[in-house]
């Protein structure tokens, strides 16, 4: 009775050892994951804000051209002035 005891207390600490490196390792494994989230999530907000310059730039030279008559100069119309 006396070695089943002792099997089992020599088992249940290991386990609890082996259950602590097994915790140790996963919050790693998650603050590497959240700290990846969070770059996709800053990279996520800055394609959304180029995407949404993009499409004001590209709505206001569609109405300059459309409801003003606006176009590019030539190339040879571009004079560049330098001080």
């Amino acid at each position: 009775m006396l070695i089943l005891m002792f099997v089992t207390t020599l088992w249940l600490a290991i386990s609890v050892v082996e259950n602590r490196y097994q915790v140790r390792h996963l919050y790693t494994q998650l603050q590497k994951l959240e700290k990846q989230r969070d770059e996709l999530n800053l990279t996520w907000g800055r394609i959304r804000l180029e995407k949404s310059t993009r499409i004001n730039h590209t709505e206001i030279e569609r109405q300059a051209r459309d409801q003003l008559n606006m176009k590019m100069p030539d190339v040879v119309d571009i004079k560049v002035i330098r001080e």
